[in-house]
């Protein structure tokens, strides 16, 4: 089973995004790096404002949301398995695995395993 824990929006101007979600709507930082910033929303929920990369080629403004799984590799195959698109195959990144696969629409859906959980 998997649980929704991301909403991730891809900026075209990192430090923007920062101000306006941490000093205006009074978000609180959990994790930042040059290229994201994840913003607590409680409930094990984050907001992830990611600068546009290789990796998420996708324009500012696009929205993509997050889901936490047991294992990225498996669900990415079995993903496939069922015709799914898979926009980005599994990679390392932080503390855990990730990929992006399609929705029905061409949405991307991002699914995520902590290492800790994997081992």
């Amino acid at each position: 089973m998997s649980k929704f824990t991301t909403i991730m929006l891809v900026c075209s101007d990192l430090e923007r995004s920062r101000e306006f979600y941490r000093d205006v709507l009074d978000l609180k930082v959990k994790s930042s790096d040059d290229r994201s910033i994840d913003f607590d929303l409680g409930n094990g929920t984050s907001l992830g404002i990611h600068r546009r990369t290789e990796i998420l080629a996708v324009r500012p403004g696009s929205l993509q949301l997050g889901f936490s799984v047991d294992n990225v590799d498996e669900f990415v195959a079995d993903a496939r398995n069922r015709g799914v698109p898979i926009f980005q195959d599994p990679y390392d990144e932080g503390a855990g695995r990730i990929a992006i696969v399609g929705d029905p629409d061409g949405y991307p859906v991002q699914v995520v395993s902590n290492f800790k959980k994997r081992r």
